[in-house]
């Protein structure tokens, strides 16, 4: 019987915050919390409620030393390079993990393992001029694949030096250590170790001139391929080379597809694939009758409880006392120029009513030819294929496979749970289980805008202003990996910052050209007439009131 183990590695995004919090706008600690509609208890929910995704038992990150030194890998001052934010000690985080860590029990074995939540992709912390601001449901600006490396790096070096292995194995196993479970700890960290070295596979494929993800972006949809199936047949790996910004959270669960390229319409399977590409321990078992039997630790019901909190989040409000005044008369003119030459894809309407008479927000998809943004991320999941014929499946394009696997899970925790036709159509947000990978990117829904630099999908582009730009007059290198605000372009500021990645927009799955506003015939990446420079002041300070 073939079971596909999808590991208990994290290919996930951690974001990180401070503990402290106030309902609505205001101060907590030396950070500002914006009104989103959020409270502490929202954000509790948000930050640590497990979906059931496992790095590695938290017995071991709470041991873990870096790979060069004595250190723990866990302290606030080694996360901070890779952009986390830590946490202070609360009820539910006594040893001051990061924003985005959650707690899960694994109810055969009582093993108490730390994995990922939402917040760990969608939380955010900006800075200016002293003050730091936390956008909740925000884009990540870690680097989580450089992180992830060094995790599973410095377990490699455990391994294989036996000072760090003695201290390692002694904080682990406390009073039962000893030969042989020393020997069984060993043989448990070489099988963590055997999915990365899958994946180090597949990065090696690309070569020297892999397209490098650096902070606040991930090829996620690839990387979930590589861990859901590269264990089936290691056939199926593929390199990780079309990164994407990760998307804000507001305005999502009303929409009928979401993702950048369009691919997912239910927010259920959205977020079992969420869960699944961050590390969960789940088998697909073949069964009788064209069945397939699922063991998964995925919680839907916190799945459940998470997307609640996402429907009640708001989309930041420009804060004029940090950032300075709205100025009125040029966000009026900018109105107009917006309803002129943006509105009809960021505002494209409501969908007729469906079977249960819900209407969504209707997401308007640009064909890359049109849009003439880097077509990477588009394309490789669109071409890209997974063999299940373990399964007896054959071989199925990347959004067939993800849908027949999130529609499986699904299936066996609602009847686990004995979800009522009603309940079960309630927590699929009221649409199908559906799955497509167009040629094409989503418009992005232009609420709170301004907190979501770098544009583009794949934040090629560092600002409001120079999206606005022809794209020869973009920047070709920019730093990614500081929290520095750019009240005036709108955006991140773009000089070089301590232990920052440089972007180079000459690289496959990096170019920033395209959506440009340009004399001529539209398409090719001309979506608009050329703009002056005072228009494009105009509509920049329009937007900062979205």
């Amino acid at each position: 019987m073939w079971r596909i183990q999808i590991g208990a590695i994290a290919l996930a995004v951690l974001a990180a915050s401070a503990c402290a919090h106030s309902k609505g706008r205001g101060r907590a600690g030396d950070v500002v919390f914006l009104d989103q509609g959020w409270g502490e208890e929202e954000r509790r929910i948000f930050y640590r409620v497990s979906q059931g995704t496992r790095l590695m038992p938290l017995r071991w990150f709470l041991a873990l030393e870096r790979e060069d030194s004595a250190e723990r890998f866990a302290a606030s001052d080694n996360v901070a390079r890779y952009r986390f934010i830590e946490d202070t000690a609360s009820k539910d985080n006594p040893e001051r993990l990061p924003v985005g860590f959650a707690r899960d029990v694994d109810a055969a074995t009582g093993e108490e393992y730390v994995g990922f939540t939402c917040g760990a992709c969608h939380t955010r912390q900006i800075s200016y001029r002293g003050a730091t601001i936390r956008i909740d449901g925000g884009p990540a600006t870690i680097d989580v694949v450089a992180f992830t490396g060094s995790v599973f790096r410095a377990l490699d070096r455990t391994l294989k030096a036996p000072d760090k292995m003695e201290r390692f194995a002694t904080a682990v196993l406390k009073d039962r250590y000893g030969e042989g479970s020393v020997s069984a700890l060993r043989a448990q960290m070489e099988k963590a170790l055997d999915v990365v070295k899958l994946q180090a596979r597949s990065d090696a494929a690309a070569g020297a001139h892999a397209t490098v993800a650096g902070f606040g972006r991930l090829d996620a949809l690839g990387r979930a391929g590589n861990l859901l199936f590269g264990q089936l047949d290691p056939r199926n790996l593929r390199p990780t080379n079309a990164p994407a910004d990760y998307p804000h959270l507001w305005e999502t669960p009303t929409y009928d597809w979401v993702q950048w390229n369009g691919s997912i319409m239910q927010p259920m399977a959205r977020n079992i694939a969420e869960a699944l590409g961050v590390g969960t321990h789940t088998e697909l078992v073949p069964a009788a009758q064209g069945r397939m039997e699922v063991r998964s630790s995925i919680r839907v019901d916190n799945l459940r409880l998470i997307e609640q909190q996402i429907e009640k989040l708001r989309a930041p409000r420009w804060p004029e006392h940090l950032f300075g005044s709205i100025d009125q008369e040029r966000a009026d003119r900018g109105r107009r120029l917006f309803r002129r030459h943006c509105a009809s894809c960021h505002d494209p309407g409501l969908t007729r009513p469906n079977e249960h008479g819900k209407r969504f927000r209707r997401a308007s998809m640009s064909p890359l030819d049109l849009i003439g943004t880097d077509p990477a991320h588009a394309v490789s999941f669109n071409e890209r294929t997974a063999d299940l014929g373990a399964l007896g499946l054959g071989t199925l394009g990347m959004a067939q496979a993800l849908e027949i696997g999130t529609w499986a899970i699904r299936e066996t925790k609602y009847e686990a749970y004995g979800l009522s036709p009603e309940q079960r159509a309630a927590w699929d947000g009221y649409r199908p289980n559906r799955w497509r990978a167009p040629l094409a990117y989503r418009a992005r829904d232009l609420s709170g805008i301004w907190a979501t630099a770098p544009y583009l999908h794949n934040g090629s582009v560092p600002s409001l202003y120079e999206l606005l730009l022809p794209a020869e007059r973009r920047s070709k290198r920019f730093t990614l990996g500081s929290a520095e605000f750019d009240p005036e372009r709108v955006g991140l500021r773009v000089e070089p910052s301590k232990g920052g990645f440089e972007l180079v927009t000459d690289r496959p799955g990096n170019s920033n050209a395209g959506h440009e506003y340009r004399d001529g015939p539209r398409g090719k990446g001309v979506i608009g007439p050329a703009l002056t420079e005072e228009e494009r002041w105009e509509l920049v300070e329009y937007m900062k009131t979205l």
